[in-house]
């Protein structure tokens, strides 16, 4: 299938699991997916495992029936993700694999081994040439880099930094070692409005960094020791963090586009994408707790094209919606970035094909 091809399935989330198992190995084959596959592969499967109390990620049903086709392909599959900047506890290894045990994925549900590509604390990384207009090089997660092939497995979702988080954010996010995702997000650094902070001290206990003080009355940030990782962002309840969105989400943008390239260069023809338009939530799956969907179910998009994916995303939520995903999350992000600046550097086209499939 032409890189522009893009297959969609559609279905949603309440209908039958093993309707759904069997209409994904169909959408795999059908799709293509398993020409990036070879006899003797080790194959990732870059997915996310979700975090405690989420219920909207891509639920470990959906991964097994991916796992067979993988296999019937004669391969080795497993599943993984990598640790995250914040305090969490997928920031390290251990408490990762056991999060990922307790939301479904083990080898008795799922069929394959969970591995985190980056380490025990995310310092097992592979530099890759991009020579971009930002980067010489970019940190990746070595097992990714290691694996011969690879099939992302995307949940689109809203994003607070990004304002879209889908298929290229899975790339140049998820599959970044530590180094990486510190090169993404140095760039964007938050602020705190002093006439709304109420000095509460949720910020100073989840900043992974120590960079918050409250001296008085209310926070402060030492841009100096900031990594930008957002999480004060998230866990404020008084609207007292913000960044500026039209300098500093742009660049992280473009970051996370120079590292997304890295991965889909060392893995030339060996990449697939399956990306879930389901459960479609107004921030991505690493906030703790149950989150409720904000647009209707679509189903799931297939190809070899992550920006042609991502439009395809925006396109199809709009259809359904006065507004697509991204400006039903967060209207004050500029999303298109990501996709203007992935077409630029040769990430991907935005132009596609759309083929819905009936199984």
């Amino acid at each position: 299938m032409p890189v522009n091809q893009i297959q969609l399935m559609r279905f949603k989330t309440d209908e039958p699991v093993d309707q759904i198992k069997n209409r994904l190995k169909k959408l795999f084959k059908s799709a293509g997916l398993d020409i990036v596959i070879q006899s003797g592969d080790i194959t990732a499967i870059k997915i996310h495992f979700g975090e405690k109390g989420n219920v909207t990620h891509v639920p470990a049903a959906y991964v097994e029936p991916i796992v067979r086709m993988i296999k019937s392909c004669g391969a080795r599959a497993f599943l993984t993700d990598t640790t995250v900047l914040y305090k969490s506890v997928r920031q390290n290894a251990i408490d990762h694999l056991q999060l990922a045990y307790e939301n479904g994925f083990t080898y008795e549900k799922v069929g394959a081994p969970v591995i985190i590509a980056d380490g025990i604390i995310g310092r097992n990384e592979t530099e890759i040439e991009v020579n971009a207009p930002l980067n010489k090089t970019v940190s990746l997660a070595t097992e990714l880099v290691a694996a011969n092939s690879i099939i992302a497995i995307t949940h689109v979702t809203g994003h607070v930094s990004t304002g879209l988080g889908a298929t290229i954010k899975n790339l140049g996010m998820g599959m970044s070692s530590r180094r990486g995702k510190l090169a993404q997000h140095s760039v964007s650094k938050p602020m705190i409005k002093s006439n709304k902070c109420t000095a509460c001290g949720a910020c100073v206990k989840w900043c992974p960094a120590n960079a918050i003080t409250i001296p008085e009355k209310f926070a402060i940030i030492d841009q100096n020791i900031c990594i930008g990782c957002g999480e004060c962002l998230t866990v404020c309840r008084f609207d007292a963090v913000h960044f500026q969105w039209n300098t500093s989400n742009t660049r992280l943008q473009q970051q996370i586009v120079e590292h997304a390239l890295g991965i889909v260069r060392q893995k030339s023809g060996r990449i697939g994408f399956l990306t879930f338009l389901t459960n479609m939530t107004k921030d991505c799956d690493c906030l703790p707790g149950k989150q409720v969907p904000i647009a209707p179910d679509i189903g799931v998009l297939a190809g070899f094209d992550p920006v042609a994916i991502d439009q395809a995303v925006i396109d199809l939520t709009g259809q359904n919606n006065t507004r697509n995903i991204a400006q039903l999350a967060h209207p004050e992000i500029d999303y298109t970035v990501q996709l203007e600046y992935g077409e630029k550097i040769g990430l991907g086209c935005r132009q596609y094909q759309l083929t819905e499939t009936e199984f």
